[in-house]
């Protein structure tokens, strides 16, 4: 977990309260990655960039990089970061098969908070949206989702923060008692999209409802402003930064790619 938001060059780490759980999943044949060159990592806290001018990224205040973190490692695993750009990587990960611990979250991290270390206010945002494509290539045996990690706090003079997930694409997930169920989209080519809130100790997910989503697009803004709006976090919240990979439990023992086709944030004042 990062420990110290102000200091927010955020190499993202997720905490997940919940281990992995039991829903079904569907079969992908297993791709080989599309990367020619670039960075390759496969240290635990190895990570890859900076990527200063990676020009679908909009709106940041410090570089992006993509980190192995597998910051919870357990006998067994192994795992590499390939990765050319924050739109062009692939992780293969080997997890030992039956675990039902986070064990990584591979990931790209887009800084937006102030220079001063503060969060940047939700209300200096017009929109902020993302898009991405993505394909973890699941077996039956694999446990692991796609996710956004979101980390915000009071936007200024404190490093309180909170854990926001957005989560699309699911391999045996565990279960989630929805807090509250939203439809977001339906401006700017977003489609309409119903999601369930879940809250984990201290940190709450949007949950895709209807079948797992592997390319599309996400009103991040809409999204937060609707915990605000609804008291789940505070009226001054500001955003910290937007993490976006794969929280990793199991992959059955085998080697699976988990790869980033295309990745992009919009962020307007």
């Amino acid at each position: 977990m990062v420990t110290n938001l102000k200091t927010a060059a955020l190499v993202l780490v997720a905490v997940l309260a919940v281990g992995c759980g039991s829903a079904a999943t569907a079969r992908h044949k297993l791709q080989k990655p599309s990367l020619h060159a670039g960075c390759s990592v496969s240290s635990a806290k190895g990570s890859c960039g900076p990527f200063n001018h990676y020009a679908p990224i909009t709106g940041t205040t410090s570089a992006t990089n993509i980190g192995n973190n597998v910051w919870s490692p357990i006998s067994g695993w192994r795992q590499t970061l390939d990765a050319v750009s924050p739109g062009d990587w692939v992780v293969t990960a080997n997890m030992p098969a039956g675990n039902t611990g986070v064990v990584s979250y591979p990931s790209l991290g887009a800084n937006y908070g102030q220079t001063s270390g503060d969060a940047e206010p939700l209300s200096g945002f017009s929109s902020l949206y993302s898009s991405f494509s993505e394909n973890m290539n699941a077996s039956s045996a694999t446990s692991a989702w796609a996710a956004y990690d979101i980390w915000l706090g009071p936007s200024s003079g404190s490093s309180t923060s909170d854990e926001v997930m957005i989560q699309h694409d699911f391999a045996n997930n565990g279960a989630c008692t929805a807090k509250a169920t939203a439809t977001f989209g339906g401006l700017d080519g977003v489609p309409v999209q119903k999601w369930n809130l879940c809250r984990f100790g201290s940190e709450l997910v949007w949950k895709l409802t209807g079948g797992n989503e592997h390319s599309g697009t996400v009103d991040i803004l809409a999204m937060l402003n609707w915990l605000v709006d609804h008291g789940y976090m505070a009226k001054d919240t500001g955003l910290f930064s937007i993490g976006y990979g794969w929280e990793i439990c199991s992959t059955g023992g085998q080697n699976e790619n988990f790869q980033v086709n295309s990745f992009s944030i919009t962020a307007k004042y």
